[in-house]
C-alpha cells in the first residue's frame, strides 16, 4: 500500500494501476475508493518487458477483449468515480481505428493517448495528426481525450491541445528535472533547480523512509545539473554519495562556494539525530 500513500496538497489525485486480471481490477478500484483516490487509469500502454511478460500493458493491445473486460470490472468498482484509460496507438503498426476503437466500446471516462505505437518506444516523434484521429472518435463515443508525446512546455501543451483537438496534456519525460513545466514561465536558475533538486531529495527520502532507494533516486540527478562551470564536479559528487544525506551535504557546500543560501531547513536531514 505504500504506493497508495500520497498528500492532500496533490488533489485531484489519480492513480495509474497495470494489470491483466478484471477481478483484480475491480477489488483494487474498491480500495482506491475506499483510500479516498479521485479516480483511476489503466495502463495499457507500457513497453516494459516484465510488465508486458505478465500479460499486462502493452500486452493488452494484443488482447482486446481481455482489454475491455478489465475495463468494465474497474467501471464497475469504481462506482461514480471517473476511469481514465492511457494507450498507444498500436503494438507493432499504427491502428487507430481498430484498438483505440475498442478502447472506446468499454465506455472509459477518459482516454489518455501516446502517439506512438509500442514498437516506436519513445524513439521516433509522437504522432500527433494519430492523436487528432483518436481525439474525434473519443468525442464521438462522449469520451475525453487526452494527448501526450514530445510536449515540453506548457505553451506548447497548450497550442497542441487547441491545434490536435484534445481536450488535455499530459507531460511524461519533459517533467524530469523541471517541477515548473507547467507554470507559464518555466525557465528557472541553477539555484532554484537545485534547491528543487534538495527539497525532491527531501521528499523521496521521506515517503521511502527506511527503504533503500539511493539507485532509484540518483537517477533523476542529472535532470537538476546544469552544463555549467562547477557543475562536472557536482555531477560526479552527487552519483558517489552513499545517502541522501551525503547528497544533501553535497548540495549544501555547492551552495556555498558559489555564495549561496542553502536553506537550514535541509541541515535538518543532513545532522544526525
Amino acid at each position: 500500500m505504500r504506493y497508495l500513500q500520497y498528500s492532500p496538497t496533490e488533489r485531484p489525485i489519480v492513480a495509474q494501476l497495470f494489470g491483466s486480471e478484471p477481478d483484480d481490477f475491480f477489488a483494487c478500484a474498491q480500495i482506491l475508493r475506499e483510500r479516498g483516490f479521485d479516480g483511476m487509469d489503466i495502463n495499457m500502454g507500457c513497453p516494459n518487458r516484465r510488465v508486458e511478460r505478465r500479460g499486462a500493458g502493452a500486452h493488452l493491445m494484443r488482447d482486446p477483449q481481455r482489454a475491455q473486460a478489465i475495463i468494465q470490472a474497474a467501471k464497475e468498482g469504481l462506482g461514480d468515480l471517473p476511469l481514465a484509460v492511457k494507450t498507444r496507438l498500436g503494438y507493432q503498426v499504427i491502428e487507430t481505428e481498430s484498438w483505440i476503437g475498442a478502447v472506446l466500446a468499454a465506455k472509459p471516462d477518459v482516454l489518455v493517448v501516446h502517439g506512438r505505437t509500442r514498437q516506436e518506444m519513445s524513439e521516433v516523434p509522437a504522432h500527433w495528426d494519430e492523436i487528432a484521429l483518436a481525439a474525434t472518435m473519443a468525442h464521438d463515443a462522449g469520451v475525453l481525450c487526452v494527448g501526450n508525446g514530445d510536449i515540453d512546455s506548457r505553451e506548447q501543451g497548450e497550442e497542441y491541445a487547441q491545434r490536435f483537438g484534445v481536450d488535455g496534456i499530459m507531460i511524461g519525460r519533459g517533467v524530469f528535472g523541471n517541477p515548473w513545466v507547467f507554470a507559464a514561465q518555466a525557465e528557472r536558475s541553477e539555484s532554484e533547480k537545485l534547491l528543487a533538486l534538495a527539497c525532491f531529495i527531501t521528499q523521496f527520502t521521506g515517503f521511502w523512509q527506511t527503504v533503500k532507494r539511493e539507485g532509484l533516486l540518483k537517477k533523476h540527478f542529472n535532470a537538476y545539473i546544469e552544463d555549467s562551470p562547477g557543475s562536472k564536479t557536482l555531477r560526479m559528487e552527487l552519483m558517489t554519495t552513499a545517502s541522501a544525506a551525503a547528497a544533501l551535504e553535497t548540495l549544501a557546500r555547492y551552495f556555498h562556494q558559489q555564495g549561496w543560501i542553502f536553506p537550514e531547513i535541509f541541515y535538518e536531514r543532513i545532522m544526525p539525530a
